[in-house]
């Protein structure tokens, strides 16, 4: 197609200005996108990290249940060293309860499922505290599950009589790891509510929870038994 004899009907001075006004129009309606695609972006980011910052304090909550075991753990352990060194003579000694500390599930769905698109959105500090708390949660976790565990092996030696010195042996094992479990668990507790505190957040009691089931948590009945 030959463009040498073109020529705009109203002159180019006219053609340019209808081209200029066409192409910030154009430009107008990208900017305005950019600008409403940016304003979701902010709304959908402040949702997560208010969803998130939720189930953390969720989290808080869970933590201070297991909190305030550590005391009465403690308590139980030594109770059931002293019951286990009275069986060292032969004597028969009385029933014990081998039951756990009382423990909450972590949740984890908001941070599981989390649009990474969104996160990215958020600061990085912010992501860095998410992402620790998060690790935290997850190792914390694996140390309750296992301290569970622990508890649920003195189970065969719930019964009253007498124990003999390779059970003794075995029991005080379980013991010792039990001990470590809530030693520990008592040292990492301090560094998630340090993240936490940094982030704003506060602990927050589930729904499905009673309210005065903290209360009840700092209840320590005795583990052992009356004497046979």
């Amino acid at each position: 197609m030959d463009f040498k004899g073109f020529r705009p009907l109203h002159g180019w001075r006219v053609f340019a200005g209808e081209v200029g006004v066409i192409v910030l129009g154009v430009l107008l309606a990208l900017g305005a996108q950019q600008l409403a695609e940016r304003i979701q972006m902010n709304r959908d980011a402040q949702a997560l990290r208010q969803t998130i910052d939720h189930e953390i304090g969720l989290n808080l909550f869970a933590y201070d249940v297991r909190t305030r075991h550590f005391k009465c753990t403690a308590k139980h352990i030594a109770e059931l060293t002293a019951w286990l060194d009275r069986a060292r003579a032969g004597a028969d000694v009385p029933a014990i309860n081998t039951k756990p500390p009382g423990v909450i599930t972590p949740y984890r769905s908001a941070w599981d499922t989390r649009d990474s698109s969104v996160f990215n959105h958020l600061p990085a500090k912010v992501r860095q505290r998410y992402a620790e708390f998060y690790d935290e949660l997850s190792g914390n976790w694996v140390i309750m599950q296992q301290e569970q565990d622990t508890w649920i092996r003195l189970l065969p030696y719930a019964e009253p009589g007498a124990i003999s010195l390779a059970d003794r042996r075995t029991i005080r094992s379980i013991l010792r790891i039990a001990d470590r479990y809530n030693r520990v668990l008592q040292s990492n507790y301090p560094v998630s509510r340090k993240l936490a505190q940094d982030l704003g957040i506060k602990s927050v009691r589930p729904d499905d929870v009673p309210p005065n089931l903290l209360a009840h948590a700092d209840d320590c009945p005795s583990f052992v038994g009356p004497p046979a």
